[in-house]
């Protein structure tokens, strides 16, 4: 296999397992543990792509710094998520028996 083939064919390789994982992933009942593992192949599949198929370890600084700059919003954004998520106080909606509502007929 060609030298610059190789690292290309063993990248898509990656991908096809990690795609599999989450296949797999989402087809168990692994309760909150689907998530941190669909997170971490996620994160596994956009590395793999920024560093083989985008060439970030030898691009220019600039766009070095660009991807970095999505990186870090990216964080920010998940961060601001959470701590909303994690702050929020979960209120009880009103509940009625179905069977106690008077249906209305018409319009007032």
């Amino acid at each position: 296999m060609d030298r610059t083939v190789r690292p290309l064919v063993l990248t898509w390789l990656a991908l096809m397992a990690l795609l599999a994982t989450t296949a797999a992933c989402a087809l168990l009942r692994l309760g909150w543990l689907n998530t941190a593992i669909s997170l971490a192949v996620a994160l596994a599949k956009a590395l793999l792509v920024a560093f083989v198929f985008m060439r970030l370890k030898r691009a220019p600084a600039l766009l070095r710094l660009a991807a970095v700059a999505g990186a870090v919003t990216l964080a920010l954004l998940f961060g601001l998520a959470l701590t909303d998520y994690t702050t929020r106080t979960a209120l009880k909606a009103p509940w009625q028996q179905p069977a106690t509502v008077a249906p209305r007929l018409g319009s007032r």
